[in-house]
């Protein structure tokens, strides 16, 4: 580990590592890439609300699936959020809100559209105010082609709850699709 690793590690943010360092954060960019060192993020502290709010369901689907790899902490920006058994999984998180002016209806809303064609299924957590996991929802691409945005209604009148599966069945889930492949 050297200096520039260092201090990256520890804010996890070029820069405010370059700050602590005082160089420019291109020149820690540069130091650290020589070095081998994946250049990825913290959302948690230094993401927009809704950054911070997808990194919360992507550290609460890792708890619920241990056996999956980030594929956020091996590249930034990654084109799906886990890998488990093969699969590519990318994790959504919502809050309610009201969708039309008109409606007092509040609904969960998740974007599709950049991983409809990377991902085998998009797991979506469906949080209450409070921002506690209230529905988990799997959805398996063949139903997910096409689309760009889902809106499922929390009042519990969907579709989309064909597919929720509990947070206790999600690592099972997965475990029994890597038994199928054997």
């Amino acid at each position: 580990m050297s200096i520039y690793s260092d201090a990256y590690a520890k804010h996890m943010n070029l820069k405010i590592a370059a700050m602590e360092l005082g160089i420019p954060w291109q020149t820690l960019y540069v130091y650290l890439k020589r070095e081998g060192v994946q250049v990825v993020g913290d959302k948690l502290r230094y993401g927009s609300d809704r950054d911070r709010l997808a990194a919360m369901a992507e550290t609460e689907f890792m708890e619920l699936v241990p056996q999956a790899t980030n594929m956020n902490a091996i590249s930034y920006q990654s084109k799906h959020d886990f890998e488990v058994n093969g699969l590519k999984v990318d994790v959504k998180c919502s809050l309610p809100r009201q969708l039309n002016k008109n409606f007092a209806a509040k609904s969960w809303s998740f974007s599709f559209k950049k991983q409809a064609l990377v991902c085998d299924f998009i797991c979506c957590f469906c949080k209450d105010e409070e921002k506690q996991t209230i529905k988990v929802i799997l959805v398996p691409s063949e139903f997910f082609t096409g689309l760009q945005t889902v809106s499922i209604s929390c009042s519990g009148n969907s579709k989309w709850f064909d597919y929720e599966i509990s947070k206790e069945d999600l690592s099972s889930f997965f475990q029994s699709v890597a038994e199928v492949k054997q």
